[in-house]
C-alpha cells in the first residue's frame, strides 16, 4: 500500500481515495497502522507545478478537465 500526505489527511495511491484525518474513519486508522509499522508515505506536493504533479490528484483534475 502506499499513501501520499494532503492537507487533511492522505491519498491512498492503489485507488485514488482520499482518506481524511478522523479516528472513526476505518481508512484512517488502517493507514496509522501502516505508519506504525514502518510505512513512509510520500511528501505533499505543492499545488505549483511540480514535476510529479502530472501523477498527482492535481494532475488526474487537470488531464480530465
Amino acid at each position: 500500500m502506499s499513501y501520499q500526505l494532503t492537507a487533511n489527511g492522505v491519498l491512498r495511491l492503489s485507488d485514488s481515495a482520499f482518506i481524511p484525518q478522523d479516528t472513526d474513519n476505518r481508512d484512517w486508522l488502517d493507514y496509522l497502522d501502516w505508519v506504525s509499522s514502518g510505512g513512509d508515505p510520500l511528501p505533499m506536493e505543492s499545488l505549483q507545478g511540480s514535476k510529479g504533479a502530472e501523477q498527482s490528484v492535481f494532475g488526474f483534475f487537470k488531464r480530465i478537465i
